[in-house]
C-alpha cells in the first residue's frame, strides 16, 4: 500500500471592491462668505466627506486584514 501527503491549495483571495480603492478628495469645499449659515453648511459638507473617506479607508483595512 502506498500513501502520500496531500495538501490543499489555499483559497484564492477575493478581489477588493473597487469602491474601497477610491482615493479621498484632496480638497475640502471652501467657505464662501463666512456667515453662520455658510459655516454650518460647509462644516456639514466637511463632516460628510470625512465620513465617506473614513468608511472606505476602514473597509479597505478590513479587506486587507482578511487576505493572507
Amino acid at each position: 500500500m502506498l500513501s502520500a501527503c496531500s495538501t490543499t491549495p489555499p483559497p484564492a483571495p477575493s478581489p477588493i471592491q473597487q469602491t474601497l480603492l477610491t482615493p479621498c478628495p484632496s480638497a475640502l469645499p471652501p467657505l464662501t462668505d463666512g456667515t453662520g449659515g455658510d459655516v454650518a453648511l460647509t462644516m456639514s459638507a466637511w463632516a460628510s466627506q470625512y465620513q465617506r473617506c473614513a468608511t472606505r479607508h476602514n473597509g479597505l483595512i478590513n479587506a486587507l486584514e482578511k487576505h493572507p
